[in-house]
């Protein structure tokens, strides 16, 4: 058995605690618009935020004392991943995206996440995507 660390709780059980009474869960899936199994999806992963966060600043949130005297500010600086860059998708949809980019997608990805949401959005409502096309045309533009 593991010694204890100091810490009892992962620090980002912290944050998502605290941050979680503001969240704006909707009451259907963003992509179908099912009402069942619904869950929040961040295209940012706080646990990799808090993470980079706290090592850039030099904190330490290896203890719970630690993590609870950070996490207002962490909270505050990382509003718009929090609140803003999230959506309410169905379980089945959330494990599809999870399928497609990994259990702890990479920061670097949350624009292709957000992209993936909308083109299954549009498949599912039979709106024909045309974000390839545009993304490929204005690239290509430039050359011509």
């Amino acid at each position: 058995m593991a010694k204890n660390t100091g810490n009892n709780r992962i620090p980002v059980k912290w944050v998502r605690d605290k941050a979680k009474a503001a969240y704006d869960k909707k009451d259907t899936c963003y992509i179908c618009g099912t009402k069942e199994d619904l869950e929040l999806h961040h295209f940012n992963s706080i646990t990799i935020l808090l993470e980079n966060w706290a090592a850039a600043k030099k904190y330490n949130i290896s203890t719970d004392d630690g993590i609870l005297a950070v996490r207002d500010e962490f909270i505050a600086e990382h509003h718009n991943e929090l609140y803003e860059q999230v959506r309410t998708l169905c379980n089945k949809h959330h494990v599809a995206l999870h399928r497609v980019f990994g259990k702890a997608p990479p920061s670097n990805s949350a624009v292709r996440q957000e992209r993936w949401v909308g083109i299954q959005q549009d498949k599912f409502t039979g709106k024909e995507t045309t974000t390839k096309t545009a993304v490929v045309g204005s690239f290509f533009s430039a050359f011509t």
